[in-house]
């Protein structure tokens, strides 16, 4: 996806499947989900505050000039991706990207102030399609959108048969129909439904899509085969875990255990893996995230919530006499319209609290010092606020492998280690079920995921601890089908550059200044 990040701003984000849970991921994975800051509340509080302060302003006019003032503001952040604010209840910013502050990369003037929303789906489950109807209609009505960019489909899509219908009620009632079955996405549903005039644009190249779907059942037919031997090597290194681990790695595989059934949150587990990290002397610099989030966790058991409200309000008294001035009447509207915009979730707590700050800063520098506890709030904002959960994850797995390596005490604790992670990773490679991240840890050690790798090692050692079992060593199992998988994701990243492309050549067609695009 490089060349899109060389000339627009990206914001990723996904779409919930149930309202119960935080995001969509398994439910050990919810960061931050017992948090003590009560962000509504403070909102609340907020808003009750300022309703006192709107009785000395005079006329209606005062609410027509902060309504233009809220939508401006909404504008700006186009510009400014880490405040723009999604409801909870709906989907989770997880990833920006900002071509304009990557001076490094260079922007093309065409492309500058173009907001692409990459919305990850998943296709056929209708709650999130419903979830994800409810984005793109905030991305209409508060972020001026105008386009959205649909994977699998080629050109215009075309709903006019059906959104044309007169009666709104069974419009309704069939687009219900068939996003129930599968058969709708989330645009056309809206389109269908509310919005029939919001252009639709397939993004794929029909030949590389068709090649890709071939690549993809081919792998469904031979996959079960191959799973055979995957499921006979993986139960024969779990027998060998008792015979050759010590202590720790029994310990350290069921803490692991624990957390993928959730049985354990992420917090506990991340605290134990992470505590090896000084022991071991091991280098954080690929694990920035893991430090980021112990930091903000950490952080987080010293916030007051209510001293924080409490602060809150007096700053915001405080300015309003600073601000008094006819010459300051435009910093206090803004002010207003931004409590206003957080309060309807339409902005983030990071961008209404750090703004608080910096103009108290401004206008209020000695008072300031008397609100220690609103600068570690908003610090704390900050941290939650540049967390990259995907990679957070992908760093805990690594940590984890890391720290089972130190751990191991002879070269068989370390090849069945290896082993462990190699199997599970190869179970999910033939189930496509695998990140780019993972991806990239394979093509850097493909021979250990070869049968011989495995067939080394199991057969002497197996024998030597008197393990009775029986495994296909047949490589046309796996090793010829690796090389059809690796062509499965080549082609699905050329798929992905075809999108990108065409995605920019359209936005630039229509001059669109924010677009959704949506894909798995």
């Amino acid at each position: 996806m490089k060349p899109i990040s060389k000339i627009i701003s990206v914001l990723t984000l996904l779409t919930f499947l149930f309202t119960n849970v935080t995001y969509a991921a398994e439910r050990s994975r919810q960061l931050f989900r017992n948090k003590k800051v009560d962000h509504k509340k403070l909102s609340t509080q907020k808003e009750e505050s300022l309703q006192k302060r709107k009785a000395v302003l005079k006329g209606d006019d005062k609410a027509q000039d902060r309504k233009k003032e809220a939508k401006r503001i909404l504008q700006h952040h186009l510009k400014d991706l880490s405040q723009i604010n999604i409801p909870s209840e709906l989907g989770r910013i997880i990833e920006v990207y900002d071509a304009e502050r990557d001076k490094g990369q260079g922007i093309r003037d065409k492309a500058k102030g173009v907001l692409v929303v990459h919305i990850q789906d998943l296709h056929t489950n209708a709650e999130a399609q419903y979830n994800e109807a409810s984005i793109l209609e905030t991305l209409i009505k508060d972020y001026g959108m105008s386009l959205v960019l649909s994977e699998g489909a080629e050109g215009e899509v075309d709903t006019s048969s059906v959104s044309n219908f007169p009666d709104a009620e069974v419009r309704e009632k069939t687009a219900r129909i068939f996003v129930e079955s599968g058969e709708l996405t989330a645009e056309e549903y809206l389109s269908i439904t509310k919005y029939p005039d919001l252009p639709i644009w397939g993004i794929e190249d029909k030949d590389v899509y068709f090649k890709n779907i071939i690549q993809f059942n081919k792998i469904v037919k031979f996959s079960p085969k191959s799973q055979v031997f995957i499921s006979q090597a993986k139960k024969a290194l779990e027998n060998l875990r008792p015979k050759l681990y010590t202590s720790e790695l029994k310990e350290i595989d069921q803490k692991e255990v624990q957390y993928e059934n959730e049985e354990i949150e992420t917090k506990e587990y991340l605290d134990y893996i992470s505590s090896y990290i000084e022991y071991f002397n091991i280098p954080t610099d690929k694990y920035k995230n893991i430090s980021l989030l112990i930091e903000a966790t950490e952080q987080e058991k010293t916030i007051n919530q209510a001293k924080i409200g409490q602060d809150s309000q007096n700053l915001l008294m405080n300015l309003q006499a600073a601000l008094s001035g006819s010459s300051s009447r435009r910093t206090m509207d803004l002010l207003m319209a931004k409590a206003e915009l957080f309060k309807g979730q339409k902005i983030s707590a990071f961008s209404f609290y750090s703004y608080l700050r910096s103009l108290a800063i401004k206008h209020l520098e000695e008072e300031m010092l008397k609100y220690p506890d609103m600068d570690d709030f908003v610090d704390y904002l900050t941290k939650v606020n540049s967390l990259d959960t995907t990679k957070l994850f992908v760093e805990m797995e690594d940590l984890a492998y890391e720290v089972k390596l130190n751990l191991a005490q002879t070269q068989e604790q370390k090849t069945l280690v290896q082993g462990l992670r190699n199997i599970k990773f190869l179970e999910n490679l033939f189930n496509l079920k695998v990140s780019n991240e993972e991806l990239d840890y394979y093509l850097s050690n493909r021979d250990s995921h070869r049968v011989s790798f495995f067939k080394d090692f199991l057969k002497p050692t197996l024998k030597k601890y008197g393990i009775q079992t029986t495994i296909d060593y047949n490589s046309e199992l796996i090793d010829m089908r690796l090389e059809e998988i690796e062509e499965f994701y080549q082609t699905v990243k050329k798929r992905d550059f075809s999108m990108v492309d065409n995605s920019i050549r359209e936005i630039k067609r229509r001059n669109a200044k924010v677009a959704a695009l949506i894909g798995g």
